[in-house]
């Protein structure tokens, strides 16, 4: 795993060695900052705030701060990938424009942000069901500013209901793995 592109192109990122972990692949990871990019959304990362659900190793929020968020708040349950996640950030220089905290989203504890993101990835634990529990998390919390994007990444075999307080914008089949990208509506 490495950052793509931006401030810290080309750093290696440590991973987490664990049957539970499944960091997300370098060629999913382009994909998805493409289609930000590049595709439909057409996304700005200069000055953006980021939320990454079910971090891990922090591959996704690090590479968006890499290509010019000026934050991205990092939220796991393992306490083991809260520390692998901290020591990328270290090795990419990019550890002043974060926040960490070790939390379950399916509990009902809220989760107090000082402003709403601009930009959430999720990647959760494939085939755990936690679509429901991502949606309700946001909502619930008011954490998606009114023009922001919600990138969901799951096992292709998952089932996405859609709840009606998000719209789909792109949907891509990437092997296994499938990426949604989600609005509010």
């Amino acid at each position: 795993m490495r950052i793509i592109s931006g401030s810290a192109k080309g750093k290696k990122l440590s991973s987490i060695r664990s049957m539970n972990i499944r960091p997300t692949a370098d060629k999913v990871k382009m994909a998805i900052f493409n289609v930000l990019q590049h595709g439909v959304i057409n996304f700005d990362f200069e000055g953006c705030t980021t939320l990454d659900l079910f971090s891990g190793s922090g591959s996704l929020g690090i590479e968006s701060l890499s290509r010019g968020s000026e934050f991205c708040f990092f939220l796991d349950i393992s306490r083991h990938s809260h520390l692998i996640c901290k020591k990328n950030l270290q090795n990419c220089g990019l550890s002043d424009l974060s926040k960490h905290i070790i939390m379950d989203i399916r509990g009902k504890r809220p989760f107090f942000v000082e402003k709403k993101f601009d930009l959430i990835f999720a990647d959760p634990p494939y085939r755990e069901k936690y679509i429901k529990n991502i949606l309700e998390f946001i909502k619930r919390n008011d954490l998606l500013k009114p023009d922001g994007i919600l990138v969901i990444e799951d096992d292709i075999r998952e089932e996405l209901k859609i709840d009606d307080n998000f719209k789909l914008i792109e949907k891509k089949i990437y092997g296994k793995t499938q990426v949604i990208f989600l609005i509010l509506n």
